[in-house]
């Protein structure tokens, strides 16, 4: 039995019911939004100070990219566990069960002063990480319905862009202020603040508020005539039975999400390598200062906002609900960018705030359309948990890839080959795309 799946009230006014709908629908979007872009405030504070972490406590390029890449490997592996778990208990309490463990576990990497004392706790925050997406994905989906996912989800996910945004600003602010350990011990405090209000206030689901489910709502505010938008009583309901079995055969026998998930092993090993190293390029590459490498690595994060809300709404307005066009679209074009972003960025400052802002713009794009709103097409509202875990699982293969990867050909073969080899990930993602053009959930 899931806090997602079952009711407790029973029937009610059909104008009380719209109204609670409207008001929970706006506390879940606002709740999930700020969740998961909190849990940037203890994820993205790790890139802003491993110049710090060379300088004070001798690391070298290659032992980053081994605490980068056990992150991420835990946080691949993180994701199907939280899919299935997610299924089972709820969004709700996922979610907040990550929110405080990352908290946690924040403080004590910033207690700590050796290689392995940096790795060992940023492995396990991988496994808190990873119950974000999936649990933030299965609470989303059974408040708001498919045709208006693209749209709604396009404004929910620029969540994963401010997170970012903020938590670099905050933890370059912090390392130049009191040093790199505050930039750890005050998102953990910030996180865990949030944890707790997350858990008292966010609505579990329609079902248990005794709502009628989220595609009869929208039927009924969007078909029906204004005299006739409020939904007729909702009669009292049987709990539901979750079969976890049957929801891991949909995800695994689905030809689109396992689609998604190898085209998101493309997106998250080059949005990843941006987030984990962008910094460090511009210190090492271009000769910027810790602090301005810092800010200016946000741009990305900023440009991706406009790109989320750009593709979510032209997946529904102009491809009427098929995602697939608008990802082939901005991957192709964003192979284009990556090919040209080493001279861009040596031009000088200006040209290099421009081509950080295009990539950003062309990246978060498809980024959120396969992860979030395809995903959660694809896996329906009884999988959504388990479709969103699945897809982000495999695509964090590339992301864990990322950390060793760049490591390495950074150091081998110059900063210039790491953004040339995006370019044929890029393309092979917009062709694995482009076999679902047509395809609609």
């Amino acid at each position: 039995m899931t806090d997602d799946s079952h009711s407790t009230a029973g029937s009610i006014t059909p104008l009380g019911e719209r109204h609670r709908y409207r008001m929970m629908r706006v506390q879940t979007f606002a709740l999930t939004w700020v969740a998961y872009a909190s849990l940037y405030l203890t994820r993205n504070n790790l890139p802003v100070v491993k110049d710090a972490l060379i300088i004070e406590h001798g690391l070298s390029n290659a032992q980053l990219g081994v605490i980068d890449t056990g992150y991420l490997i835990a946080y691949a592996v993180g994701q199907f566990a939280s899919g299935y778990v997610g299924d089972r208990i709820g969004g709700k309490r996922l979610v907040g069960i990550g929110l405080l463990a990352t908290a946690g576990l924040n403080l004590v990497f910033g207690a700590s002063g050796s290689f392995v004392f940096f790795l060992l706790p940023w492995i396990l925050n991988g496994f808190a990480q990873s119950t974000g997406w999936p649990g933030c994905a299965k609470t989303f989906s059974v408040w708001f319905a498919r045709d208006e996912r693209g749209t709604v989800m396009g404004l929910w996910l620029t969540c994963y862009q401010v997170g970012p945004l903020v938590s670099t600003f905050l933890a370059t602010w912090l390392l130049g202020m009191y040093g790199w350990q505050w930039a750890f011990f005050v998102p953990a405090l910030l996180v865990a603040g949030f944890a707790l209000l997350f858990l008292k206030t966010q609505p579990s689901s329609p079902a248990q508020e005794g709502l009628a489910p989220v595609e009869d709502y929208y039927r009924a505010v969007t078909e029906a005539d204004e005299s006739e938008r409020d939904l007729p009583p909702t009669p009292p309901r049987a709990p539901e039975q979750e079969d976890n079995r049957s929801n891991l055969r949909i995800v695994l026998t689905s030809r689109p999400i396992w689609t998604l998930g190898l085209t998101y092993v493309v997106l998250k090993f080059v949005r990843y390598a941006l987030l984990l190293w962008l910094p460090l390029y511009m210190i090492q590459q271009l000769g910027y200062g810790a602090g301005e490498a810092g800010y200016t690595s946000v741009v990305r994060d900023f440009a991706g906002i406009f790109g989320v809300i750009i593709a979510g709404s032209i997946s529904d307005r102009i491809f009427k609900s098929r995602r697939a066009p608008v990802v082939v679209i901005m991957m192709f074009l964003l192979a284009l960018a990556a090919l040209a972003f080493p001279y861009l960025s040596a031009l000088g400052r200006i040209q290099n705030i421009i081509a950080i802002a295009l990539i950003g713009l062309l990246l978060y794009g498809p980024d959120s359309v396969i992860s979030g709103v395809a995903a959660v097409d694809f896996g329906k509202t009884k999988a959504a948990s388990l479709a969103a875990g699945f897809v982000n699982g495999v695509g964090s293969i590339g992301a864990a890839l990322s950390g060793v990867v760049v490591g390495l050909v950074s150091q081998k073969y110059g900063w210039d080959a790491v953004f040339w080899l995006f370019v044929p990930l890029c393309l092979l993602g917009a062709l694995l795309m482009a076999t679902m053009w047509n395809k609609r959930a």
